[in-house]
């Protein structure tokens, strides 16, 4: 699919030999672990990456949600022109049928393209039965799916059913179990992943191998040997609601939660209505224990103490084979998690905590060498998105970035400490307003000061998009054609970005003496905001 001109060799060490590149994701990891400066987090493998590279701290999705995520990631496009704003539509059946993804570009480019896990969303998402878009060719070999997809646990344990709400997925949304580590899921894919970097010596061309995660995703579900032994401190010190934010901004994460049912067997039930959550958004501070909280938080920190042990396992393989120097390796987190922040649970809004995410990059030696690398162990504090780490890869592999890729390399980052990056970058995500009975979709920009959001109207119709918004003009942003149903300003002047619970907390954009900074900041998003293209 890709054009032949944009393919040119790399050199790495002998003459025609390429770097090979690990490609590893989390799904709902936030930056929460020690390169962030989170030190009691046991994660010494995400730390060791992070030594012998850089760790982006200010790297921001474009939507925190996975399917749409992941498609702005593995296009290189961002949700307006895929039209994927929700779980469900395949971007080969909108807008994207004849694009060339990440892993399909390096197989074009001569790689060796191998999957496994969760790289693309599951499901109908890329392309069930057949998912993961092999069939438009993303991968050189059948895509490896870990079996068994909560361990043995839920066949001894089947989540039950009741009349009024159906089945759940599950009978706990958290527990450790006491078997081996090899037996969870992502522990499959891993191993089945270390079984291809022990035969890469039979193949001539290098390897671009993806591996993805499941967890930290909910629920939460560890081998017991990797709990989190450390202090949970719940509640967060941002366990209210952010003051005069806009009713339909925050998002009520007790939906989901009814997934599960030892949430579900709370009394009285913790899901209420859209309307009656937006009429009185407190609410959502009273309707889970806190006790259950902290013991939910407690296993989404082992998960991530389990996926930083698979992590090393790979790593492992890497310098057991001596192919360590000869490979990039990358990790990164489809968007970012609140563990009640603000009362809520989970992504699916514009907050800072849900939109940062976690980015690790080891460089190989021949990536170093091309590009004048030779910083380790280096913070990269400048803004950077998702979109970026498509055309990132290709120019570091030294390949030619297609000009139909809406985001913008960070290479010169890795060489210059005083390269600017980004002055703005942006996120979006739609929500419903009962106020207004509509849909609404909330268009986002963090500058290295200021996240500012404004929530308008959206007429497209997110699980059918092309139904009524086929064309590039019907996906616009209706800045002149819409009212303005709710605006955010939140100040992040010396935020660090190393913590939780200090920013967003008060909405500033109803308060007087910032009027000059929201118009101007209206004015930077109506300018600025990145417009779907063909």
């Amino acid at each position: 699919m890709m054009l032949a001109m944009f393919l040119i060799a790399t050199v790495s060490g002998a003459a025609g030999k390429k770097a090979n590149i690990l490609f590893l994701a989390s799904d709902d990891m936030r930056p929460e672990m020690s390169p962030y400066g989170n030190t009691y987090m046991k994660t010494p493998n995400f730390q060791a990456l992070a030594d012998d590279g850089f760790h982006f701290r200010r790297c921001y999705v474009q939507q925190a949600l996975c399917a749409p995520s992941r498609t702005v990631l593995l296009t290189g496009r961002r949700p307006d022109t895929s039209r994927v704003w929700t779980i469900g539509p395949y971007f080969r059946y909108t807008t994207g049928r004849n694009w060339t993804t990440l892993p399909q570009f390096f197989k074009e480019a001569g790689y060796r393209a191998i999957g496994h896990g969760k790289i693309f969303h599951e499901g109908n998402a890329s392309g069930w039965p057949l998912d993961q878009d092999q069939e438009f060719g993303s991968w050189s070999v059948p895509y490896f799916h870990p079996t068994d997809e909560y361990n043995k646990f839920n066949k001894s344990n089947p989540a039950p059913c009741e009349p009024n709400f159906g089945c759940a997925m599950s009978p706990y949304s958290n527990i450790g179990i006491d078997e081996p580590w090899e037996t969870f899921n992502d522990a499959k894919s891993a191993l089945r992943a270390i079984e291809w970097i022990n035969n890469a010596s039979q193949y001539e061309e290098p390897f671009f191998l993806a591996v993805g995660f499941h967890r930290p995703h909910i629920p939460y579900v560890y081998p017991k040997e990797f709990e989190y032994q450390g202090d949970v401190n719940f509640p967060p010190k941002d366990y209210f609601i952010t003051e005069n934010v806009p009713p339909m901004a925050p998002h009520d994460w007790t939906g989901e939660g009814m997934r599960y049912a030892d949430l579900r067997a709370i009394r009285p039930p913790i899901h209420r209505f859209e309307s009656e959550f937006q009429q009185n958004l407190s609410t959502l501070c009273e309707e889970v224990p806190l006790d259950k909280q902290a013991e939910m938080k407690r296993s989404y920190y082992s998960c991530i103490q389990y996926v930083d042990h698979l992590v090393g396992q790979l790593v492992g393989a890497l310098k057991t084979n001596n192919l360590y120097e000869d490979t990039t390796i990358i990790f990164w987190g489809d968007h970012g998690y609140k563990l009640g922040e603000h009362c809520d649970w989970f992504k699916h809004d514009n907050y800072e905590d849900s939109t940062r995410i976690p980015l690790l990059l080891k460089p190989a030696n021949a990536h170093r060498t091309r590009w004048g690398i030779s910083a380790t162990g280096k913070e990269i504090g400048q803004l950077v998105e998702e979109i970026d780490i498509f055309p990132s890869l290709i120019e570091l592999a030294g390949l030619t970035i297609p000009p139909d890729l809406q985001g913008t390399s960070w290479v010169p980052l890795l060489t210059d400490e005083s390269a600017p990056g980004k002055s703005i970058v942006f996120s979006q995500y739609p929500h419903y307003s009962d106020a207004h009975k509509h849909s609404v979709m909330g268009y986002s920009m963090r500058t290295a000061q200021w996240r500012y959001t404004e929530w308008r109207q959206f007429n497209c119709s997110t699980m059918n998009p092309m139904s009524n918004c086929p064309t590039n003009t019907d996906a616009l942003p209706q800045w002149g054609d819409s009212e303005l149903w709710g605006v955010e300003l939140y100040d992040h002047t010396g935020d660090p970005s190393s913590s939780w619970g200090d920013y967003e907390n008060v909405n500033l954009a109803y308060d007087q003496d910032h009027a000059d900074t929201v118009k101007q900041l209206h004015e930077t998003l109506h300018s600025s905001w990145v417009l779907p293209q063909a």
